[in-house]
């Protein structure tokens, strides 16, 4: 599993061979999107952004799904 992750409008980051569940918490900031990839292949595999530890922000089922989300609080 291949997950590339932007945080606030920063870099690309990836980390390969990462294990499920993947999780990363940081701190939102406004006007910034954040942005998720899972690549594993043809599998239909489920990305989910999460705010505040309820609020379900993006979600994607589907192969290779990319999940974005901005707060514009």
């Amino acid at each position: 599993m291949t997950i590339r992750y932007r945080i606030n409008g920063g870099p690309e980051q990836t980390e390969a061979n990462a294990p499920l569940p993947w999780e990363k918490q940081y701190p939102v900031y406004d006007q910034l999107e954040s942005q998720v990839t899972a690549d594993g292949g043809d599998a239909a595999l489920i990305c989910t952004i999460i705010m505040d530890g309820d609020k379900v922000v993006s979600l994607k089922s589907e192969p290779r799904p990319t999940c974005n989300f901005a707060y514009w609080g």
